[in-house]
């Protein structure tokens, strides 16, 4: 989940923390980027709706390809539960004797293969009893597991989160920069190490997978998505001591990873005493908000169901600490604009998905899972 620094820890829960640094180079590659937006004023697109409670500390809820029924929950400490009608729920996978837990390691991410319903292959990510990164592939009702990566974690913050398959049919993870405070083990701007960066691999390919970096000079992209219809993903990127972003990032993975910019910027702002490194093209956060606003951005989705029209094409996240949710319009080009502060609000915010019919849900580290319903009903 989401963690700030340790002055601001609330919970044995996830959190976020983030960095900073930079120095001017060949005019920075920074002469036109576009201000981010920023809240200008409030919404009421929906209200929540608590579906289940007495979960263990919820990093992820959604639904499996083929399964409309139930509700698929990873608790932190390392379970994957199905919740199926009237709230009953199954241990699918217990990993428990294999997972710490602290206040941003544990049981991380999941992602459904995208023929799921046939083959029954998923992916976990978890931090392991030595404190570092593991990613494998299960098939659900057997003993089966393929590793799939492993990475040395220097520190226990930082360590990302999210699995997500791509339009692409990759299967993508989130790292953080490894931990600490200010990205010390300058990560985030190598493009020869994994840590602060996207990364995605082809789970079909037979052998051991390989890895490739698709974005970097990220902190800790706790939760991202994709918007398929336009080939991009949004990624809630957690701050360091003020500002949390959301970028907004096409694929193209013809050109060089492009450049999100960590530790040389935090948000929007230019940092001193690191300089950016490599050749990727550096982006601009699409919106950002203040620690007057939060601590710890969890990123989510961009709306494609159809309960709630007014929503539809929004982008909406929000942040663990104040439980504050927002959405926001995607602008021209990779813009944003619109940000509205939703009335809703979920404290302790650790997830935002979608069921199978791509309706909105929420897991909370206090053990909730909330629907997003329309308040005309």
């Amino acid at each position: 989940m989401p963690r700030r620094p340790a002055s601001l820890l609330l919970l044995p829960v996830l959190a976020l923390t983030a960095g900073c640094g930079a120095l001017p180079e060949k005019g920075d590659r920074a002469q036109a980027r576009p201000a981010p937006a920023r809240e200008s004023g409030t919404a009421a697109h929906f209200e929540l709706r608590r579906v289940a409670s007495g979960l263990v500390r919820p990093t992820y809820v959604g639904a499996a390809p083929g399964d409309s029924d139930g509700l698929y929950v990873l608790e932190q400490p390392g379970r994957l539960v199905r919740v199926g009608p009237g709230g009953r729920i199954t241990t699918l996978i217990d990993l428990r004797d294999e997972v710490v837990t602290g206040a941003e390691q544990g049981l991380l991410g999941l992602a459904f293969h995208p023929d799921f319903a046939r083959n029954r292959r998923l992916y976990l990510h978890w931090t392991d009893r030595r404190g570092d990164t593991r990613v494998a592939e299960f098939t659900l009702g057997t003993a089966a597991r393929r590793p799939l990566l492993f990475v040395d974690q220097p520190e226990e913050n930082h360590n990302g989160g999210q699995l997500a398959f791509g339009p692409d049919g990759r299967l993508y993870l989130g790292l953080g920069d490894g931990g600490g405070a200010f990205d010390g083990h300058d990560n985030a701007q190598d493009t020869d190490r994994l840590l602060g960066k996207l990364i995605s691999t082809d789970v079909d390919t037979r052998g051991e997978p390989r890895w490739r970096v698709d974005l970097y000079g990220l902190r800790n992209p706790w939760r991202f998505s994709f918007d398929a219809g336009l080939g991009e993903v949004w990624i809630g990127d957690v701050g360091q001591d003020a500002t949390e972003e959301i970028d907004r990032v096409p694929l193209e993975p013809d050109e060089p990873p492009k450049n999100l910019g960590w530790p040389a910027y935090e948000g929007s702002k230019r940092l001193d005493g690191d300089r950016l490194e490599g050749e990727g093209e550096l982006i601009s956060p699409a919106a950002e908000y203040t620690h007057a606003d939060g601590c710890s951005v969890t990123g989510g989705v961009v709306y494609r169901g159809t309960e709630l029209p007014e929503l539809a094409g929004r982008y909406v996240y929000g942040d663990f600490c104040s439980g504050a949710i927002w959405t926001l319009r995607p602008g021209p080009g990779r813009g944003a604009e619109d940000v509205r502060r939703e009335r809703a609000s979920q404290q302790q915010l650790s997830h935002i998905g979608v069921d199978s019919e791509g309706e909105l849900l929420f897991a909370a580290a206090n053990g909730d899972i909330a629907r997003a319903v329309s308040r005309r009903r």
